[in-house]
């Protein structure tokens, strides 16, 4: 078997929203086994750099490409720019995504229109650029980041579950059609995960109804009483990007140290009876 280090030697990876949080932690993970990688971000030029410069120390190529994954004429660009400075991609991770906390029956209509380009219909279509080269080589993986916001709902996330649970059914049903191929296609379904982005839900939820702490009473009322790290999850997204991985396939990992054995969501919880209902959009969930 080869070391942890060269499991990938020779591959490339290709991480959505790689310049922070579950992007880069993935990003590095899968460069320390030895793939070299492109980071693309929308918005943190300067971060995704840094992403670039820790992925070269670990010996391998890294190349930075902006888009903006709700822009899909800037996601064909990305599949095209990849394939330019890389010649080839065999690993994606569809990882880049936004969500915005809103009262459904308030919800500004342009920001779940993002939220559906961003998380759903950016992912489907990078994938269909890229994936002609990989069945040509016989091997690839892919890997959708979806969230358990898509498998056991979240409230006042309607739109962004909904798009991510879009993603699970992308997963499973392209996992079918190229089954054989040497391409797998899995997903992995994070719980609320230690990033700016996924602690902006619970600040928004204070800012907007005025709940004392709601992260704390969130904590309390789930069986780890903690978040997900980024770590974490860039482990299961690495062993799925392995060749030891390839029986895995069209499958969705729930990673949520065990939030979802509790019955029930954040919504109606006794730690949040009482909460007023009302508020605008905010930035949540990554």
């Amino acid at each position: 078997m080869a070391s942890g280090s060269a499991l990938l030697r020779g591959r490339v990876a290709l991480v959505t929203g790689s310049s922070r949080g579950i992007g880069r932690a993935v990003a590095l993970r899968l460069a320390g086994m030895g793939a070299s990688v492109v980071v693309t971000y929308r918005r943190r030029r300067d971060e995704a750099l840094e992403t670039a410069r820790l992925a070269r120390e670990a010996g391998v190529e890294a190349a930075v490409i902006q888009a903006d994954m709700a822009d899909l004429e800037q996601v064909e660009r990305l599949a095209r720019q990849a394939l330019e400075s890389m010649g080839r991609v065999d690993i994606l991770v569809n990882n880049a995504g936004t969500g915005y906390a809103q009262v459904f029956h308030k919800a500004r209509v342009d920001l779940v229109v993002r939220e559906i380009h961003a998380d759903l219909l950016g992912p489907i279509l990078l994938t269909r650029a890229l994936l002609p080269g990989m069945i040509e080589r016989g091997w690839g993986r892919i890997i959708n980041v979806s969230s358990i916001a898509a498998t056991h709902g979240a409230p006042y996330l309607a739109g962004y579950s909904a798009a991510k649970a879009g993603l699970i059914g992308f997963t499973r049903s392209l996992a079918a059609e190229i089954a054989g191929s040497g391409v797998t296609v899995n997903a992995v379904a994070p719980g609320f995960v230690e990033t700016r982005l996924g602690l902006s839900y619970f600040r928004w939820l204070q800012q907007t109804f005025g709940i004392p702490d709601p992260l704390k009473a969130y904590l309390n009322s789930i069986p780890p009483h903690r978040l997900v790290t980024t770590e974490e999850v860039a482990s299961v997204v690495a062993f799925l990007a392995s060749p030891e991985a390839s029986g895995i396939n069209g499958q969705v990992i729930i990673l949520d140290a065990g939030a979802t054995l509790a019955p029930g969501s954040l919504a109606g919880r006794p730690e949040l009876e009482g909460a007023p209902r009302g508020g605008g959009a905010g930035a949540a969930a990554g």
